[in-house]
């Protein structure tokens, strides 16, 4: 588990990626995928 405070760095970090409103989705959900791949999960 993380921390409070970097569980509240992701937590904005995370808001602010899925806000479609500053990227499209496409890359809203290839920078989603990457992330996923970085930390190991199979897609």
């Amino acid at each position: 588990m993380l921390s409070a405070k970097n569980g509240k760095a992701f937590s904005g970090f995370y808001d602010a990626v899925r806000d479609e409103s500053l990227l499209d989705r496409k890359t809203t959900i290839l920078i989603g995928l990457a992330a996923a791949l970085t930390s190991g999960c199979a897609p």
